[in-house]
C-alpha cells in the first residue's frame, strides 16, 4: 500500500511529459515560421510572373524561328577564352546589328546579353569580359540569337563549358 499512497508533489510544470507534449506543436509552429521567412526573402527566381502574357507569346516566337529558317540563317560559334566569334550563314544579307543573349537554366541572375560588333571580314565578335568583370559561362544556357529589330531570332540549349562545334539554326 505503500507505492499506493506515494504521489508526485511536485507541479506540473517541474515535470517532463508536459513539456514533452507542448515541444511538438512548439517545433512545428517554429519550423513553419522559418520556412515562410526563408520563402519571402528567397523567391524563386524560374517561376515567371507574367507566365499567362508568355504562353500568349508564343506563337510570335515561334513566327520569328520559321522566318528565320526560311531566310536559311545559320550562326557558327567559336567560343574560345574571353571572345566569342559568330560566323553567320544566310540566303539574304544581315546587315542588322545582332545581340547574343545568355539565359541560365536555373539562376536569373547570371542572365546576360551581348552586343555583337561585325569585323570587315563578316564576323561577329564579343568579348566576354568586357566590362572588366568576368562572366561565369559554365552551365547550361538558353542561347538566343536576334537581330535589333527583332524580326527573327535563332535559339538553342547549350552546355558550357564544350568541346564540340556550336551552332546555332538548322
Amino acid at each position: 500500500m505503500n507505492q499506493m499512497q506515494e504521489q508526485d508533489t511536485k507541479p506540473w510544470y517541474k515535470q517532463f511529459w508536459p513539456w514533452f507534449v507542448i515541444a511538438i506543436p512548439a517545433s512545428s509552429v517554429v519550423t513553419g515560421i522559418l520556412l515562410v521567412t526563408i520563402a519571402v526573402n528567397n523567391p524563386a527566381s524560374m517561376v515567371k510572373d507574367d507566365y499567362y502574357k508568355e504562353g500568349l507569346a508564343i506563337n510570335q516566337i515561334l513566327e520569328k524561328r520559321q522566318l528565320a529558317k526560311e531566310m536559311g540563317i545559320r550562326a557558327d560559334v567559336d567560343l574560345s577564352g574571353t571572345r566569342l566569334e559568330i560566323m553567320l550563314q544566310s540566303k539574304q544579307p544581315i546587315n542588322d546589328s545582332l545581340f547574343l543573349d545568355f539565359r541560365h537554366a536555373t539562376l536569373a541572375d547570371r542572365d546576360f546579353s551581348l552586343a555583337l560588333k561585325k569585323n570587315a571580314n563578316g564576323v561577329y565578335f564579343a568579348e566576354l569580359m568586357a566590362d572588366g568583370s568576368t562572366k561565369d559561362t559554365q552551365g547550361k544556357w538558353h542561347v538566343t540569337l536576334r537581330p535589333y529589330g527583332d524580326e527573327w531570332e535563332l535559339e538553342q540549349i547549350w552546355t558550357l563549358p564544350t568541346k564540340r562545334e556550336l551552332t546555332l539554326g538548322y
